[in-house]
């Protein structure tokens, strides 16, 4: 039996292991916990040559098809090298050194990065044919590199031959510095200068050079040697050939892991070496490699049957196997004061276990119920033991004592019970609490105080305070009455312990664990609380939750910041629990004053011994895996770089736990994105579906197997690009042209607000200086008038007729200057004072202008009034009224007709059968009169069309028309036309 080029491998350097995993040599190989991977976890292939493990924590695998992967405790992923990988060795400064027919070597930096691996490749020059089969850095630092042609010696880059000729098919260091070489003329040492050669092993072991396999020196100064025939190993002088030894044992290759254990890869499966000889501990394994890693873990690469994890259990299983009762469901256990664990079954008795056997009492010895529910023991040192249906009973002297409703208690279901500082047992039931003292029984229901009579856990504090947990909430007991002891809580709720600074832990329906804080309740573990409570000297809290927690007390005293998590582990499955499920009975938690701790679980009792159960505080690693880019997938880089509009990113990560990857926990938060920290199952993802333009910090943070939190966590970049219109120089072109339409539209609407002032002065001066000139006119002539007449009769006062016709006329003439007065008064009336209604407006304006006229008038209105701008419609009124003044006074006219038009636009026609207008003023007016040029100008302000058709045989007809939506305050209109008013834009 001869092992090919395959399994050829070199020993990694071993890494340093905490206890807390490692292999317990003292316990039975059956014990340890077995983990199988195959291709359906992700390795390339079933056949696995050689493992090593890089400081990062992860594994690197050599398939049996020349390829290489990487293993981070779950999955595998193929790392893709240029060459067809054999053999692997890590180096002094964490270097992977990888082997076929060049030699690679891969940095530590370079492990990070995915996609071909930036690897320094090594050229050897020693010829065709010459593949390396194994490869060992000694205690100095030195590679030395075995082929089946020579051994070499690499030392900076330069390759020189040391031991030519001889095939080296595996090289180990022994104490004293020498190599130990595996040749095809059997084992020799190289002590730096020259090969010496020991073929007396061969005539001794009875065997051929070539049936040597392998040979190692052990930390013990023990040397083994495996052979076509079996193992042998030589201590001093004397070589000793273990069983089973003879042609069909042969044994391919020895280990020796961290712990010292040896283990043997046989022609019949892997064995472990004892004192008396050799065990077999997996039959029939096709064992091609053997390797320890850091936390004591042994890993096994097989022929065909993949990768095997073997990992002490952190929990130990008792069943009826072990002498247990045959229910196998274990309720409640108690450590009394003399050490001694009681466990309380549910229909099995209560079981003593006094460090080496158990022994049960049940009915056969006078425990008439044996459905135990809850275990305490008095100041007496009697034990009490709750049952469902039998009360309670009281163990004394060896006897039995049972108490039930027949003695008084509320009811024959005891749930839990604590023996009281003041010698007094206290027991809840479903129908409140009972206190037994000296034999005497005191009830406690709801008119006692109880929040409710269904009670379910017991509590007495380090001040002898009583506390009972019922499903209204928590109550205290103060004096003889019991008190709420949180006011919010209303629900079921129950006290669960304290810790060594008095700070009491309660626990919630929700499954929540509380803290007390000044009589307020702080959040701690979420998910996580129990019906138990247990300090250790160790300064950890341990919990009976939804499998075993274990949680440093300083985590869970400290003030913790916003969105900051809690440093716990839970142990189940994994560790070596048949079910997470504990069991629900009191007290549910125990420990020995050997250091072991006891929990009642559905399918058996559980142990833990604390004292072989440390912590590790090593950081986990996280590393991101692979990236979805909307359909796309793509290996991480340095960096993310997304493309602009990605509307779909799932970014994949985990952290690398080959001892216990169940207990990692993950969180992360992109920064711009999430406001808290989003925790994810491993291996993790994260899905976006935008990310906003810019570079982002991606956090990834987690804990380690013993639930300790890296709160920095790693970050990883991922820059999104934008659009165009999201770039910052298209935001400053947008603000840019932003201020200067702002000062543009400023400019323009300072030039327009000053040639509407402009025009409103001309306005009031021409209206001024046509009303001065019709006061001239008119009014003042005929005042002067008035005043020529009155001094001619102050002249002739004498002539008393005389006197009376210059009265008479001066009594005409001051009504004219009256008329006239009024005339010029109603031209400087605004609507404004009026109501919003022209066309009553306009029968006014006729009354005054045709007092004294006997022109028929027709007047019709279409359409209902509507509401109106002021101004333009002061405006319409002035056009109106100037236009019927002019008809009744100046055109002669015998018939007058005005309409108003109320319709999307606003139309007035004044027309009159008179004199007409002459065409030379038509245009600008006649000198000196200022109402037609006044009618144009107004029309022209208010935007609208003024026209005049005038001939002396029709008379004269003036029209205007004001859009709408200048003069009604409810017009439509558009967008457009909405900011072209508001800019008075034509």
């Amino acid at each position: 039996m001869k092992i090919g080029n395959a399994m050829i491998a070199a020993l990694a350097l071993l890494f340093v292991t905490h206890s807390a995993h490692a292999l317990d040599p003292n316990q039975p190989f059956s014990s340890y916990i077995q983990t199988h991977f195959t291709i359906d976890d992700g390795l390339s292939s079933n056949i696995i040559d050689d493992i090593v493990q890089s400081q990062d924590g992860f594994l690197w695998i050599t398939y049996g098809n020349g390829t290489l992967g990487r293993f981070d405790g779950q999955h595998s992923t193929r790392i893709p090298v240029n060459t067809t990988v054999e053999v692997m060795a890590t180096g002094p400064n964490g270097d992977l050194w990888v082997s076929g027919i060049d030699l690679l070597q891969i940095p530590v930096a370079a492990f990070n990065q995915y996609g071909p691996l930036q690897a320094i490749v090594h050229h050897p020059d020693w010829g065709t044919g010459r593949n390396i089969s194994c490869l060992h850095f000694d205690h100095s630092g030195i590679l030395w590199v075995g082929t089946m042609h020579g051994l070499y010696r690499f030392e900076q880059g330069v390759f020189s031959l040391a031991l030519p000729k001889l095939a080296i098919e595996r090289i180990e260091e022994s104490a004293d510095g020498n190599l130990l070489l595996t040749t095809s003329e059997g084992l020799v040492v190289w002590d730096g200068s020259q090969a010496v050669a020991h073929p007396e092993l061969n005539a001794e072991l009875g065997i051929k050079p070539n049936d040597i396999f392998h040979g190692l020196e052990d930390s013990r100064g023990v040397t083994w040697i495996c052979t076509a025939r079996g193992v042998a190993r030589r201590t001093g002088g004397m070589i000793e050939k273990l069983q089973p030894w003879g042609p069909k044992h042969g044994a391919l290759g020895v280990y020796e892991d961290p712990q010292h254990n040896i283990w043997v890869a046989g022609a019949e499966g892997l064995f472990r070496a004892t004192a008396t000889g050799l065990e077999l501990v997996v039959k029939g394994m096709k064992v091609r490699n053997l390797y320890g890693d850091r936390d004591g873990n042994l890993w096994v690469a097989t022929n065909g049957d993949g990768l095997y994890r073997f990992k002490d259990r952190a929990v130990r299983m008792f069943t009826k196997t072990d002498g247990l009762p045959a229910s196998n469901l274990p309720m409640t256990v108690l450590t009394a004061h003399d050490g001694t664990l009681w466990i309380g079954y549910n229909c099995g008795g209560v079981v003593q276990f006094d460090g080496h056997s158990f022994r049960t009492y049940d009915e056969k010895d006078g425990l008439l119920n044996s459905c135990v529910y809850a275990l305490a023991e008095d100041l007496n040192h009697d034990l009490w033991i709750g049952t469902f249906g039998g009360g309670v009973f009281q163990l004394h002297d060896g006897r039995f004592t049972q108490y039930g409703k027949a003695q008084g208690l509320l009811s024959n279901n005891v749930i839990a019970a604590i023996g009281a500082r003041d010698g007094s047992v206290w027991l809840a039931t479903p129908g409140g609490l009972s206190r037994l003292r000296n034999g005497q029984v005191c009830n406690y229901t709801v008119a006692d105080g109880l929040s409710s009579r269904y009670t379910y856990v017991l509590y007495e504090d380090r001040r002898g305070g009583i506390w009972v947990g019922t499903e209204a909430g928590i109550d205290r007991l103060q004096g003889d009455r019991f008190v709420k002891a949180f006011s919010t809580l209303n629900d079921l709720a129950w006290p669960i312990g304290e810790d060594s600074n008095g700070a009491m832990y309660v626990g919630l329906r929700d499954g929540n664990l509380f803290r007390v804080d000044n009589n307020e309740l702080t959040e701690i573990i979420p998910g996580e609380a129990g019906f138990k409570l247990i300090e250790t000297n160790q300064g950890d809290l341990w919990l009976n939750g939804l499998g075993i927690i274990r949680a440093p007390v300083a985590s869970l005293q400290q003030k913790r910041g916003h969105d900051e998590p809690v440093d716990f582990e839970v142990f189940g499955v994994a560790d070596g629990m048949s079910s997470t499920q504990v069991s629900s009975g009191q007290p549910g938690l125990a420990l020995t004053p050997d250091g072991k701790l006891w929990v009642p679980t559905v399918q058996g009792l559980a142990m833990m011994d604390l004292q072989h159960l440390s912590r590790t505080d090593r950081r986990p690693m996280i590393h991101m895996k692979e990236f979805t880019v909307g359909r796309n997938q793509q290996l991480p880089g340095q960096e993310l770089t997304l493309p602009a509009g990605t509307s779909h990113i799932e970014l994949r990560f985990d952290a690398i736990e080959i001892t216990s990857p169940d207990r990692i926990r993950l969180q992360y938060r992109l920064d711009g994105v999430d406001t808290e920290w989003l925790d994810v199952k491993p291996p993790g993802k994260a899905v976006y579906s935008t990310i906003p333009p810019g570079t982002h910090a991606f956090h990834v943070r987690a804990c380690n197997r013993s639930g300790i939190w890296d709160r920095t966590g790693m970050v990883y970049l991922i820059i999104q690009n934008p659009f165009f219109y999201q770039t910052t120089w298209f935001r400053l072109a947008l603000i840019a042209a932003a201020l200067l339409m702002v000062v543009g539209l400023y400019r323009l609407r300072l030039r327009q607000a000053t040639a509407r002032l402009n025009a409103l002065f001309d306005e009031r001066l021409a209206e001024r200086t046509r009303i001065a000139r019709e006061l001239h006119d008119t009014l003042l002539q005929t005042v002067q008038g008035s005043k020529l007449v009155a001094e001619d009769a102050l002249e002739k006062s004498s002539d008393s007729v005389h006197v009376r016709d210059a009265l008479e006329k001066l009594t005409r003439w001051l009504s004219q200057a009256t008329q006239e007065g009024r005339a010029a008064l109603n031209s400087l009336r605004t609507a404004t004072i009026e109501s919003n209604d022209l066309a009553a407006d306009f029968r006014k304006a006729i009354e005054e202008c045709l007092l004294n006229n006997s022109i028929t008038i027709k007047f019709s209105v279409t359409g209902g009034p509507r509401d109106m701008h002021p101004i333009p419609r002061d405006e319409v009124y002035r056009i109106g009224y100037e236009a019927i003044r002019n008809a009744s006074e100046h055109s002669s006219a015998t018939e007058l007709e005005i309409s108003l038009s109320y319709a999307q636009d606003l139309t007035l026609r004044v027309k009159d059968n008179g004199a007409g207008i002459e065409a030379a003023f038509q245009t600008e007016g006649k000198a000196g009169h200022f109402g037609l040029q006044g009618m144009k100008e107004r029309a022209r302000q208010i935007e609208s069309k003024f026209s005049l058709v005038s001939t002396p045989e029709m008379g004269t007809e003036i029209t205007l028309v004001v859009p709408g939506r200048i003069i009604f305050s409810n017009a439509r209109t558009t967008l457009l036309k909405r900011i072209k008013a508001f800019y008075r834009i034509a």
